[in-house]
């Protein structure tokens, strides 16, 4: 419980050093510039979709996000139907359901370019068993921390490839049937967004 304690905290601290960083510098007030618009838009992440079609299954990810300055927070949400060769042995039917909260810093103004985020994420599981009925369902706490470069394609539409690392918080062990699994402590993922900013 203190290790997740300390965790959660440096993933916070080091979310909070990026905000410091992206601010700008405080003007005095007569030469204080326009306070940025905010912006808003959306992606569609394209990984969760090819690897549920693998699968043969319907999935998808999605977010939503605004920003100011340099800052964006986006809310995710994401559901992934694991193929065979990405599910452990003695095991099948493997399902994900993940909510998270991201902070990204922009390094260039306008939502261009390179960027860094952390966040906090919950992830949903579900594996079955192909020596038998019933399913193992649990969920974990996830810290995340990633980064990716924004390029516009046309008005607001824009293309993000993007990579992230993931850290469970708990320290899942699943038996089913026989078999038992414990998902790996890290876990990381690559993966191209599309997406629209409005008003662009």
């Amino acid at each position: 419980m203190a290790q997740r304690h300390r965790t959660t905290r440096g993933l916070f601290q080091v979310a909070l050093l990026l905000a410091t960083a992206a601010a700008p510098p405080v003007r005095a007030a007569d030469d204080a510039a326009p306070a940025p618009e905010i912006a808003a838009g959306a992606e569609i992440d394209l990984l969760p979709i090819a690897l549920s079609a693998i699968d043969g299954h319907l999935g998808g990810g999605a977010n939503v996000w605004v920003g100011r300055g340099h800052l964006r927070l986006r809310a995710v949400g994401t559901y992934v139907a694991f193929p065979p060769g990405l599910t452990p042995s003695g095991f099948q039917d493997r399902e994900l359901a993940v909510a998270a909260g991201i902070v990204d810093v922009f390094l260039r103004p306008g939502f261009e370019g390179p960027w860094l985020g952390a966040g906090l994420e919950r992830w949903w599981n579900r594996v079955a068993s192909p020596a038998g009925p019933g399913t193992a369902s649990w969920s974990s706490g996830v810290a995340t921390l990633g980064g990716g470069y924004v390029w516009r394609v046309w008005r607001g539409l824009y293309l993000n490839p993007w990579g992230a690392g993931h850290l469970l918080l708990s320290e899942p062990e699943v038996t089913l049937h026989g078999a038992t699994w414990k998902p790996a402590k890290l876990a990381g993922e690559v993966s191209l967004k599309i997406g629209w900013q409005f008003g662009s």
